[in-house]
């Protein structure tokens, strides 16, 4: 088998939706008409376009004619022979990731079983799921308890929130690392008033996106100890382990972190420091499925649990949803069922809409187990690479 050509669609929702937001999904295309797909996870900020080069540059150097079943082997030529992959970031890694996530599509469409078979098989009959982007708009901690209330009427057990990015006139504007007394006070007052909604039985996930100076991380972990939330992600920039380990040392709740960590090597301090107690890496950034579950079980060997990061287009969640089911680390899965956008018609059947009670049942269809709805897709941008 080998591969023919590629395909790159640039997802610009962003011209008919206020998210802004630009998925970049990879299919790869094969002689025996066999076709993978794959994501890269820029879809929000600024990187779309330079992660598009990215695939165009890695397409026409290792991929046109290269036996796509070669994984792991692909993987290793991206890494070494790019030279920005020994060192790299999200361009380089995000690219990476999407052909790695393809060409595990395509291999378990050539064998006929979903890709977490080939990687050990199922060791969860269920994933439980938490609910994102149920707080857009959202400025009062009363108007944050009725939608938290909405999410818990839709089956879900658990939700993660940022209660710090919108400002109390209602502008997202991220704080000061110096967090000021009337940000803190309305962030408490926003988790103070979901859990008090919820009740203690719904699990309160808190973000933070990694805004807050060490001593605002601190001080704020340790007023929302006593409402109990699951974990609290990213206090503090990513960047700097020391500042990371010196909020888990001082905050009795569970860190999380990784969605701007890439491969093992970034991972490495956190996992061997135990810094953090739940690792996010982000699938279709920190080197695909092939590299996270690497990542997986090194951080298994320090009793650490990983829940990847999903926060782009309906591949990602297919990708996360397969590795997720063969690590035994899993503990939750990150998902948006409420984006109104149109990024789940990029695929035939895309699993968001799927849940039951909180929970996914992992797919049984060959490969990723999606489709690409190929009419849909048609309707954005698509960059050729190969005949």
């Amino acid at each position: 088998m080998k591969i023919t050509y590629v395909e790159i669609f640039d997802v610009k929702l962003g011209s008919t939706a206020s998210t802004g937001w630009n998925p970049v999904i990879l299919q790869i295309h094969t002689d025996e008409g066999i076709t993978g797909l794959g994501e890269i996870a820029l879809a929000y900020g600024v990187g779309a376009d330079a992660g598009i080069g990215m695939l165009r540059g890695l397409a026409q150097e290792y991929l046109i004619g290269a036996n796509p079943l070669r994984i792991e082997a692909l993987w290793n030529q991206g890494y070494r022979r790019t030279f920005w992959g020994q060192g790299g970031g999200p361009v380089v890694y995000g690219g990476l990731s999407a052909i790695d996530e393809a060409l595990w599509d395509i291999k378990g469409k050539a064998l006929g079983a979903p890709v977490y078979e080939l990687l050990g098989g199922p060791v969860w009959d269920r994933l439980r799921l938490y609910a994102n982007g149920w707080y857009r708009g959202l400025v009062t901690p009363q108007e944050y308890a009725d939608a938290a209330c909405g999410v818990v009427a839709d089956g879900f057990t658990a939700m993660k929130f940022d209660p710090f990015a919108v400002t109390a006139d209602g502008t997202w504007d991220y704080s000061r690392r110096a967090l000021s007394r009337e940000r803190a006070d309305l962030a408490y007052a926003r988790v103070k008033s979901v859990r008090e909604a919820v009740g203690p039985g719904i699990d309160i996930l808190v973000e933070v996106h990694g805004n807050l100076g060490t001593s605002a991380a601190i001080r704020m972990g340790k007023r929302l100890e006593e409402l109990a939330p699951f974990f609290y992600e990213e206090p503090v920039d990513a960047m700097n382990v020391e500042c990371m380990r010196k909020v888990a040392a001082n905050v009795d709740i569970p860190i999380a972190a990784g969605e701007r960590l890439y491969t093992r090597y970034g991972f490495r301090p956190y996992i061997e420091g135990q810094v953090l107690d739940i690792l996010q890496p982000d699938l279709g950034l920190t080197g695909g499925i092939s590299e996270t579950k690497k990542i997986a079980s090194f951080a298994e060997t320090y009793n650490l649990h990983v829940q990847p990061h999903n926060c782009g287009g309906p591949v990602s969640t297919a990708a996360a949803v397969q590795l997720d089911n063969c690590i035994t680390n899993f503990i939750i899965q990150e998902w948006f069922p409420y984006f109104d956008d149109g990024r789940y018609d990029l695929l035939v059947e895309p699993f968001e809409p799927t849940v039951t009670d909180g929970y996914f049942t992992p797919p049984t269809a060959p490969g990723l187990g999606i489709e690409l709805n190929n009419e849909y897709a048609r309707r954005f941008d698509v960059i050729k690479v190969g005949d």
